[in-house]
């Protein structure tokens, strides 16, 4: 392996036919868009450096899949010191925005990617009222969650998770340190807070902020209360191709929707691997060149409106 610019991870393939899974070591470089592939047991070459144009940094990190010539690759650690020290600081921040700060969600999420963070989970949510109880069985059991679960909306409200280096600190900045949007106005008038008002929530702290975002996208009984808020009634369907959400537009394409008087009513982030791409697309193969199936398990949009 040439010396180079480069991030190195540990990955895992599970072999389908064997039923086994073979470590590797997964090199990317990002200034050449290339990969490079060798077996941590036998130090073999796996696969030369090859450039593939769709990869970018931001789809290198723990829990990552890749899709590499048709094998699933799940990055599951760091694969040398280096490269833990310069991006094992990145953290998961949590982010949710509800009220009248919903009004203004394009230019929110506008402001975020021009930070330089990532958004890796979204969602739109409510609570079911059917299943309200588990939250106060929460608050109960974990004092640590108090704050947060105060602080969930009865309505709508939009969650987010935020990662990138030093995250939290770079997102409490932007999010502005005063609770309120008059405290905010006063203290940092370009903030969140005091530009789209008090409904931009950031955690306490890094820890807590790690722990909500737990809360919110892994827990399976959290699931039960915090419901999508898709209606299916006087709505379509509209989807942010992953090419633009890729290319930072999510912003941009949400602020026009709004701006045009459409209401979203419901929202999420979704990472298509490829056996469910080949199945959602089959009837467009053939017949629309840019329907290929990618590389990368690459994120879109889907909204009601």
């Amino acid at each position: 392996m040439a010396a180079s610019n480069y991030m190195a991870f540990i990955g895992e393939w599970f072999k389908n036919e064997a039923k086994t899974i073979q470590q590797l070591m997964v090199y990317f470089y990002p200034s050449e868009k290339a990969i490079e592939l060798y077996e941590t047991k036998t130090k073999k070459v796996f696969l030369h450096k090859t450039r593939i144009e769709e990869l970018s940094q931001s789809d290198f990190f723990i829990g990552a899949k890749l899709l590499i010539f048709g094998k699933q690759i799940v990055i599951v650690d760091y694969g040398d010191y280096n490269t833990k020290m310069k991006y094992g600081s990145e953290q998961r921040t949590f982010v949710m925005i509800f009220s009248e700060a919903l009004q203004h969600l394009g230019e929110i999420l506008q402001a975020i990617n021009k930070t330089g963070l990532h958004i890796r989970q979204l969602k739109m949510l409510k609570i079911d009222d059917n299943y309200s109880w588990i939250l106060k069985n929460f608050r109960s059991e974990n004092s640590e969650l108090c704050y947060f679960i105060d602080n969930i909306p009865s309505n709508l409200f939009v969650a987010m998770e935020l990662t990138g280096e030093n995250s939290y600190t770079r997102f409490k900045a932007l999010c502005g340190h005063a609770n309120t949007a008059d405290e905010a106005n006063v203290s940092a008038p370009a903030c969140l807070r005091a530009l789209y008002g008090s409904g931009v929530y950031c955690p306490s702290s890094a820890s807590a902020s790690d722990m909500e975002s737990k809360f919110v996208f892994s827990n399976n009984d959290v699931r039960l209360c915090l419901k999508a808020s898709v209606l299916f009634k006087n709505s379509t369907l509209c989807i942010i191709k992953p090419h633009a959400v890729r290319q930072g537009l999510t912003g941009e394409i949400v602020s026009q929707i709004l701006q045009k008087g459409f209401i979203i009513s419901a929202m999420k982030m979704l990472r298509i691997e490829r056996p469910n791409c080949e199945e959602f697309l089959d009837v467009y193969k053939g017949v629309i060149p840019e329907f290929e199936v990618g590389r990368v398990p690459v994120p879109m949009v889907v909204m009601y409106q």
